[in-house]
């Protein structure tokens, strides 16, 4: 064999190692995707992955087709088992807010955010009190100067909805009964149906109803005042320090190969700079545009353990 022929089948030998998961990889996608939401159809998981869907497809910034999935069930427990289940496939994306941090911080899941391969963080979104328009509390002042515990309706135990209750009732020095729920739409359903007295839930689920006045906001959990919510008032201006924002991002499944995650984060990186997402997901429900890539979200889920680890363990919800 002449020393060419030599060369080039050391140099195919050497491809044929280091190319088959490249290979592999490079047939990515080779089926359509799967967007998976934590909770029940019309919450905020879903309507964040259904305008995605609808935005991705439209646009055709990929061209195979997109699935949403609902997986409700334990303050999104069910959904961390559904996605670790499909381990090193990248075929799967799912929504992730505050209790893919909380829920396996207070429950015996077995799973925790560094299983899953962060994509993006795409923004952040503040907490309302909200109470039905016919309510007789109109004002914090008349939270405070409730006679009876009031019921607050919020998502999941240890859900961010939940913290803010809890450091609300410690402010205010009185007890207030915070009832879990499996979703924001049924928060929604419970205080439309005044099943609750007030509840703690983000704009995004109780958008409509502000529009409609069926809901009236009495305070918002920003540092200043939203642009989009500029007459709600803030925690802190009415003599209450509490501040805690609601991240909306995306994960995928662990152990997915460099090639289907660079996939999936520039998939999303180009949605969230469409005028469609920034109109019709972002300013629609009252969303601050807030994007991180795949290592800076890897890096916030980071402090948002420690941060919720620390108030979980004041608050006595974990030890």
């Amino acid at each position: 064999m002449k020393h060419t022929d030599l060369l080039t089948c050391a140099v195919a030998g050497v491809l044929a190692l280091a190319l088959p998961t490249g290979a592999v990889a490079a047939d990515f996608p080779s089926r359509g995707l799967e967007f998976v939401a934590g909770y029940t159809p019309g919450g905020g998981h879903d309507i964040m992955l259904r305008t995605m869907q609808k935005i991705i497809q439209e646009q055709k910034i990929i061209d195979v087709p997109i699935t949403v999935v609902n997986k409700p069930g334990g303050a999104g427990a069910v959904s961390l088992g559904y996605l670790n289940g499909h381990k090193g496939d990248g075929h799967f994306l799912m929504a992730s807010t505050s209790s893919f941090i909380t829920t396996p911080l207070t429950s015996n899941v077995g799973l925790n955010y560094k299983n899953f391969t962060p994509i993006a963080r795409l923004g952040l979104d503040p907490e309302l009190v909200l109470v039905n328009a016919k309510s007789t509390l109109k004002s914090l002042k008349d939270i405070a100067a409730a006679a009876k515990v009031l019921n607050v309706g919020g998502t999941g135990k240890g859900s961010i909805e939940q913290i803010v209750t809890i450091q609300f009732a410690k402010a205010l020095g009185k007890k207030l009964n915070y009832i879990p729920f499996q979703s924001d739409g049924e928060v929604v359903t419970a205080l439309l149906s005044s099943q609750v007295d007030f509840v703690v839930s983000n704009p995004g689920s109780a958008g409509d109803f502000l529009k409609t006045g069926q809901f009236k906001a009495l305070a918002i959990t920003t540092e200043n005042r939203s642009a989009t919510l500029s007459d709600v008032p803030t925690f802190k201006e009415q003599g209450y320090d509490i501040t805690l924002s609601l991240f909306r991002g995306v994960v995928a499944a662990g152990d997915i190969g460099p090639t289907e995650k660079k996939y999936l984060a520039d998939m999303v990186r180009k949605l969230s700079e469409t005028k469609a997402w920034k109109e019709d997901y972002l300013a629609k429900n009252r969303v601050e545009a807030a994007f991180l890539g795949p290592d800076e979200y890897a890096a916030f889920l980071g402090k948002m353990n420690e941060v919720y680890r620390g108030s979980l363990t004041e608050l006595g919800i974990i030890k």
